[in-house]
């Protein structure tokens, strides 16, 4: 039987001393480490049992590449990239993979040219506004719309 620990504790007063049955009753008031507790004493075991995952379920769902896709898909950048070198100095660049798109930014020599300097044409992804010099490496980002 489960004694309320306010009792147990008006037993064991300063100065005061329990009595033989109110210290066994203090002691049997609690489980044991010895004893196991029947599963029918544990508050909303079986509901909660019945709310978990099936090891195999949780294996499968850990290797399932589509798992939460739609929700990985918001923490992936959109961005894509392609490099281009001019062959000759030119004042505009012709690159199919930019029809349809946004630019982002240009980066060439370590420096990062905001995509608001250069004007794209997105019917004919050409690159213009800029004086773009042969031989040096153009890395454009953009996000197809």
């Amino acid at each position: 039987m489960a004694t309320p620990i306010e009792t147990i504790l008006k037993w064991y007063k300063e100065f005061d001393f329990p009595t033989e049955q109110q210290f066994r009753q203090s002691w049997t008031s609690f489980w044991h480490k010895d004893e196991k507790i029947p599963q029918s004493s544990i508050e909303n075991l079986t509901i909660d049992l019945d709310n978990k995952a099936e090891r195999e379920q949780l294996d499968r769902h850990t290797t399932d590449p589509d798992a939460h896709a739609d929700l990985f898909a918001q923490f992936t950048t959109p961005y894509k990239y392609l490099t281009n070198v001019p062959g000759a100095d030119a004042d505009n660049l012709v690159i199919p993979e930019l029809i349809g798109a946004e630019l982002d930014a240009v980066m060439y020599r370590g420096q990062v040219v905001d995509a608001d300097e250069i004007t794209l044409d997105t019917v004919t992804g050409t690159l213009s506004n800029w004086d773009f010099k042969a031989g040096v490496k153009y890395i454009i980002f953009y996000t197809k719309i």
